[in-house]
């Protein structure tokens, strides 16, 4: 654990004060990565960048993060590139599979094939697919279609079986982009009303702009939730809490090395950066003694002032924290 985080008396400091009484006591996090770095090829940039995190490893991390909360999660694919994604989904499901509070999203790329797919939802119990924009087909990760990265025959598939699709939105607009709203429309009413989708990071809402322009198209749609993941700023989570049916809204935490650094995903206008403070050089603290904390922190002081503002009920907090997941997961948690 050492080397995925380094837990500091400014964060401990500020868990008892702001979360120790607000955080419920059951947590199921709908938006967290293993990785295995022996199955990233050598060439890969990615190979060895971020430690390996096995289950056990996330444990331990939420022992640390959440202290004496009760958490489980749902295990998404880590889009890396250069992974062998069969090998990925299976050491996702070797690690989990004797959990029956623990649900995965397959790691999916457009070359994957339907025999493939729809073996591993019915042999090792992927309740859904994980996609991402780095295998685009149209060879730009950043300005893709959702059909660039997961294909129709797949959608298709996944139609027929009913399953969920946590989605990453690419674009700099993310859910207010003009093409991903369209397209969000018509797969949801018209050609494949059986998924569900998890638009991730409040559809990728790191500033205020995408999920303020989107809401009010989204808020309409069917089949559509949203995760909590990795945001650090207040309006996305303000407007999301205010518009939106919150029985749509999964609490997920991106973990573990997304935000176990001292920092946050800092919006600058509508920009937006990871900034962590660590490597800030010019960084003191003359005029404080305060210290900063790990970005995961962030997002929950954020996600606890829109709750305040948005006058949230404590039954309503615990929906967004976990019942939420359980009920749509189908988890007998006891």
């Amino acid at each position: 654990m050492d080397n995925l985080i380094e837990y500091r008396k400014s964060d401990e400091e500020i868990w008892i004060e702001e979360f120790e009484d607000w955080v419920p006591q059951r947590i199921y996090d709908s938006h967290i990565h293993m990785i295995n770095n022996a199955l990233i090829e050598e060439s890969s940039l990615h190979k060895n960048r971020f430690p390996d995190t096995p289950l056990n490893t996330i444990n331990k991390w939420y022992k640390t993060v959440f202290p004496n909360r009760d958490v489980n999660s749902l295990i998404l694919g880590k889009p890396l590139i250069g992974t062998d994604i069969n090998a990925h989904n299976e050491f996702i499901h070797k690690e989990i599979k004797n959990n029956n509070l623990l649900r995965s999203h397959r790691l999916t790329t457009p070359k994957d094939k339907l025999e493939q797919i729809e073996n591993d939802i019915k042999e090792k119990g992927f309740q859904g697919l994980k996609v991402y924009r780095y295998v685009s087909s149209n060879g730009d990760i950043n300005e893709c279609n959702i059909d660039d990265y997961l294909t129709h025959e797949q959608m298709e598939l996944a139609n027929n079986m009913g399953l969920w699709i946590t989605l990453h939105m690419a674009k700099q607009d993310g859910c207010n982009d003009k093409e991903n709203l369209k397209n969000l429309t018509e797969y949801t009413t018209k050609r494949y009303p059986n998924i569900k989708w998890i638009l991730a990071h409040v559809g990728r809402s790191f500033t205020y702009r995408p999920i303020e322009k989107a809401i009010d198209t989204l808020k309409n749609l069917p089949n559509i939730w949203y995760d909590l993941s990795a945001v650090t700023d207040i309006r996305p989570f303000m407007t999301l809490f205010k518009n939106e049916n919150l029985k749509r809204i999964f609490y997920g935490s991106d973990g573990i090395e997304s935000v176990s650094f001292h920092g946050a995903y800092t919006a600058y206008g509508h920009f937006h950066y990871q900034v962590a403070i660590d490597q800030v050089e010019s960084l003191n603290y003359s005029h404080t003694s305060n210290r900063p904390i790990i970005s995961l922190y962030e997002q929950l002081l954020s996600i606890k002032q829109a709750s305040k503002f948005c006058e949230l009920s404590e039954e309503q907090i615990e929906d967004i924290f976990w019942k939420n997941a359980v009920r749509e997961f189908n988890i007998d948690w006891q």
